[in-house]
């Protein structure tokens, strides 16, 4: 099977609201929504791209396309399968999903910038307390040098040196802090606010959407012969 993409509706929700598209396999996304009192599942299988609504069917992809074909959508509705290969529906079931997949993208870049971002402070972070250790080190070295009476300048030096690193890197990120601050302020804050809350609203909308879409589908499927099901 090929490699798949898994993105799960419930973790871009988490990632909106908490502030990520997690990898599994390239070449299908995951659309999770347990909240289906009657067990609907779907796939949109496309030549090597494969958009699923669970795991659930991941298993049986690979028989259904044996039996199937590379272009069909399967739906799975309680204890019942079916497979369509209509073109026409299959045109609507994607055209549904187009919205999840723009929304899931851009809350998918938003959550790798804040990762990004927190990646960045927690590498300052970790050089501060290694130059932090390096000046308590050299420091232990030169009370053991002016104990036996030695000179200790060249250490003095260097401890001095690295003390000035420590204490630019500490201003820099105390001003970069303070400049973020700044720009964002209350309102960008707000701002920043209202975004997600956007964002979340239109992910549970397109979900829905979606599987209602799929539910209508269905139904016009079966109405007019061409669910075939799969046993």
């Amino acid at each position: 099977m090929a490699h798949i993409k898994v993105f799960l509706v419930s973790f871009v929700l988490l990632c909106v609201t908490a502030g990520t598209p997690a990898r599994a396999r390239s070449g299908s996304y995951h659309y999770g929504y347990d909240n289906d009192r009657e067990s609907l599942g779907w796939a949109i299988v496309s030549g090597d791209n494969t958009s699923m609504s669970d795991m659930k069917d991941l298993d049986s992809m690979d028989m259904l396309k044996s039996e199937f074909g590379r272009e069909f959508l399967y739906i799975r509705l309680g204890e019942d399968r079916y497979v369509i290969r209509d073109r026409a529906l299959m045109r609507r079931a994607q055209d549904a999903l187009r919205p999840m997949q723009e929304a899931g993208r851009e809350i998918g870049e938003a959550a790798r910038a804040q990762a990004e971002q927190a990646l960045a402070g927690s590498r300052d972070t970790r050089e501060r307390a290694r130059l932090a250790r390096r000046i308590a080190k050299l420091s232990g070295r030169i009370a053991r040098r002016e104990s036996r009476g030695a000179s200790a300048e060249d250490l003095e030096r260097e401890q001095e040196r690295i003390r000035r690193q420590l204490d630019s890197l500490t201003g820099d990120a105390r001003d970069e802090r303070a400049a973020r601050r700044e720009e964002r302020g209350e309102r960008g804050e707000r701002e920043e606010n209202a975004r997600s809350h956007e964002a979340s609203e239109r992910v549970r909308k397109a979900a829905r959407h979606v599987n209602q879409e799929i539910r209508d589908i269905l139904r016009d499927a079966k109405s007019r012969h061409l669910a075939e099901p799969v046993k």
